[in-house]
């Protein structure tokens, strides 16, 4: 008996230890696709090659809530674009003005974005 109740016992740590790690991972920011709120905004952002425009896939796109936050690198969810169409779709946000960064690692580009609620607003970064 007190054997079976030392095996439960380190069973249940065991699982606990393994639950708080599995907490610790990054989860990925949920993207909100479906709204009906009138004070939110749909944000597509495309990326392009500022010298012959073609399509630059596989970026990094960072969206900020205002510019000092760039230079402390906390941005408020950061999405890769696709590599067919370089499109970064950040879903739903609340009205009002964000900048966004995008980087490939050899090209960057910054603009501010204004979200307009009821609006589908499509931004186009040309890097670098």
């Amino acid at each position: 008996m007190k054997n079976s109740l030392a095996i439960l016992l380190i069973v249940l740590f065991l699982g606990a230890c393994n639950a708080s790690t599995r907490n610790n991972e990054e989860l990925p920011t949920p993207i909100i696709t479906i709204d009906s709120s009138e004070f939110n905004g749909r944000l597509y952002v495309y990326t392009y090659d500022f010298f012959n425009n073609n399509v630059l896939g596989n970026t990094d796109v960072y969206l900020y809530v205002n510019y000092n936050d760039i230079a402390r690198n906390l941005w408020l969810n950061n999405i890769r674009t696709n590599t067919s169409q370089g499109e970064a779709d950040f879903g739903f946000l609340l009205q009002g003005n964000y900048y966004l960064v995008a980087n490939n690692g050899f090209k960057r580009d910054t603009a501010m974005v204004q979200v307009l609620g009821k609006r589908i607003i499509k931004r186009n970064l040309f890097l670098r």
